[in-house]
């Protein structure tokens, strides 16, 4: 990229599309709230070019008295002041009054350039600076955007671009809409990154450019960054890391949008975004001022906070999801023949439905002090809960007896059905709403959950959220494979434990259950990975296992964990018969398989796409685990087959 200067002058107009004329106020001289500092008192950066043969008395008085400037500057040819009533007398105690300097540095030149005047003006002011406010007497040739440049480009002094506003104002030419967010990132560590971010983005109905999905090869792509930054773009993400802190590309598209952010006072043009463990004294200097949205820790979270600065700062974006933003990446990935098409196709979720919830949810008093009732509650070996001083639960009160001490007694106070219990819209238990039901509800069906993998011999694992992730030890299933129907009705055999013999670990697969307890209750099931090096206990070291995963698991697809996923529903339903034991009287019916649904429209890959491997698509590092982790077809006939 050729060096390019940053801007010496931000012309400032003032837009009333209701009036035929902008009058000047104070106001119009104020300092931009986003330039302000706690000792500011005045627009040091500010520069006003007064055309006297064109503008009013009243303009001109109100210039000069609300700006205040340090000095005036006559650059005129010939210096007059007969306008309106004014006289010389009254312009020069104007400037008086305002504690304003006068300087006549151009009498009767022949030649006006810029450069020579800007020398005229620096020798006239001898050492004092040349600091704003300024305010410049120019005839109606010198108020065009050229010389102004030129001439404050000559003007040395100030860091920052000068405010420039001339009089009479100058309203803005219409421009086009900014609505493109760009994302600068270092390509190629970065491009994971890059391409989710524009596709979450893209889901939301934004226009996204990054350059993973929006150059080709042979484009002239420099033309096309920097006319997307200088025209387009309602916001530039620059995504902060070790490896984009060396990139020129990157360093060049910073240069650039600083730059327009100053020149145009656009507010939070730039949005940086730090995405791995790079050091906030490393990030460079015209960044390192900014709120840096930090993605290193949850990606999720980071893009709330972007999505939350886009939406105060009304970036446009359509209702839905943008279909061409979202081909566009799709492209990026599977190349110019992969697009979506409006062909329905059935897809599987990670819900797994509750078709029965139990009848009645029971509150019951008990014969114990109330400072002693949460102690209680916590060693029931039902699913419970406290409600003030009663304990609920969805148990009778044999099987609560059944799970505690014979010393405490539980006597039936209500019994209130569930439909009743989850609106809130109890009669027999007033101050109950629904929100806080709905809870209640959820708290059971997670201990349910919890009790049920427990007994069944499964280790829990906390997860960062504070939940729980279930595994299972090795052995615990014979070849620690289970045998399963796929989504095309095959009979299949699928390993939820394996041995690493390069790492010297197994690898488990965990689920994490969410319950929702909404229109159509479900519980939501998170797959995990867990790693021991003894089949049971997880690694002791958060960083190892955090390692593990992001390796062991970076070519593990949609497909893998969906068919883990449905595997271990079929083992949770063989096991249980499609039911979760609750005591020994009730339970929670659950639904066989987990929910389909049917999507409006698919993706039509390239032709080839689907004879992919599972081999092609491990690198090197995971060769040596793939017999650890492949499946078995079964035969329809023969449960032991290859």
């Amino acid at each position: 990229m050729p060096d390019q200067k940053p801007p010496k002058a931000n012309f400032l107009r003032l837009v009333t599309p209701t009036s035929p004329r902008n009058e000047l106020t104070r106001d119009s001289f104020a300092r931009h709230g986003w330039q302000n500092s706690l000792f500011a008192s005045e627009n040091t950066s500010l520069a006003i070019f007064i055309g006297v043969d064109q503008t009013t008395e009243a303009d001109f008085a109100t210039a000069i008295s609300s700006s205040r400037p340090r000095a005036v500057i006559d650059i005129r040819k010939v210096p007059r002041f007969d306008l309106g009533s004014l006289n010389r007398r009254r312009v020069f105690a104007l400037f008086t009054s305002s504690g304003t300097q006068y300087f006549d540095v151009s009498g009767k030149m022949s030649q006006q350039a810029p450069r020579e005047m800007a020398d005229r003006i620096l020798s006239s002011r001898g050492d004092a600076p040349i600091e704003g406010p300024l305010a410049f007497l120019v005839d109606s040739d010198q108020l065009a955007e050229d010389y102004i440049s030129s001439l404050l480009e000559a003007l040395p002094g100030l860091t920052q671009p000068w405010d420039v506003l001339r009089v009479p104002t100058i309203e803005s030419p219409p421009q086009l809409e900014r609505r493109v967010i760009f994302i600068s990132h270092a390509n190629p560590q970065d491009n994971a990154f890059a391409t989710w971010l524009s596709q979450q983005l893209s889901l939301l109905g934004y226009d996204v450019w990054a350059d993973i999905s929006n150059l080709d090869g042979g484009e002239l792509f420099w033309d096309d960054i920097e006319r997307t930054i200088r025209s387009e773009a309602a916001k530039v993400i620059v995504v902060l890391s070790k490896s984009a802190q060396h990139k020129p590309g990157v360093l060049d598209e910073i240069d650039l949008a600083v730059r327009i952010e100053r020149a145009n006072s656009f507010r939070r043009f730039v949005l940086p975004v730090r995405l791995d463990d790079l050091p906030f004294s490393e990030v460079r200097a015209n960044l390192g001022r900014k709120n840096i949205v930090d993605f290193s820790a949850n990606w999720a979270t980071g893009l709330q906070a972007i999505a939350s600065v886009l939406e105060k700062d009304r970036v446009p974006r359509a209702e839905g999801p943008k279909v061409s933003a979202i081909n566009r990446w799709i492209r990026s990935q599977l190349g110019n023949t992969g697009r979506l098409v409006a062909t329905p196709e059935r897809v599987i979720s990670n819900w797994l439905p509750i078709t029965q919830l139990p009848s009645h949810v029971r509150l019951f008093s008990i014969s114990l002090p109330l400072e002693k009732i949460q102690g209680a509650v916590a060693n029931l070996r039902v699913p419970s809960f406290r409600y003030h001083r009663l304990v609920g639960s969805f148990s009778e009160a044999p099987e609560i007896h059944r799970s505690i001490s014979s010393e405490i007694s539980f006597k039936e106070e209500y019994a209130i059905p569930i439909e009743e219990f989850l609106r809130g819209k109890t009669a027999d238990l007033p101050g109950m709403r629904g929100v806080e039901a709905r809870k209640i509800v959820s708290s059971l069906l997670r201990q349910t959950w919890d009790f049920a993998m427990m007994d069944q011999g499964l280790i829990a694992f906390a997860t960062a959220a504070g939940g729980n992730a279930w595994y299972m030890p090795a052995h615990f299933l014979e070849q620690n494979k289970v045998q399963y129907i796929d989504e095309a009705g095959k009979r299949r055999r699928k390993s939820l434990v394996g041995w690493s013999e390069r790492r010297k670990v197994f690898w488990h697969f965990a689920v994490e259950s969410r319950p929702s307890v909404g229109i159509a209750q479900h519980f939501v099931l998170r797959p995990h990975v867990i790693f021991t090096a003894d089949g049971r206990t997880p690694v002791a070291s958060k960083e190892r296992m955090h390692l593990l995963r992001r390796r062991f698991c970076k070519s593990w697809w949609n497909d893998r964990w969906r068919d883990l996923l449905i595997a271990f529903v079929s083992w949770l339903n063989t096991s249980m018969n499609e039911k979760l034991p609750i005591d020994g009287q009730h339970g929670i019916l659950i639904a066989p398989t987990l929910m389909s649904l049917e999507s409006p429209a698919s993706l039509s890959a390239p032709s080839g796409a689907d004879d992919i491997t599972e081999k092609d698509e491990l690198d090197s590092d995971e060769l040596d685990d793939i017999d650890d982790m492949q499946e078995a077809w079964v035969d329809e006939t023969e449960d032991d087959g290859p």
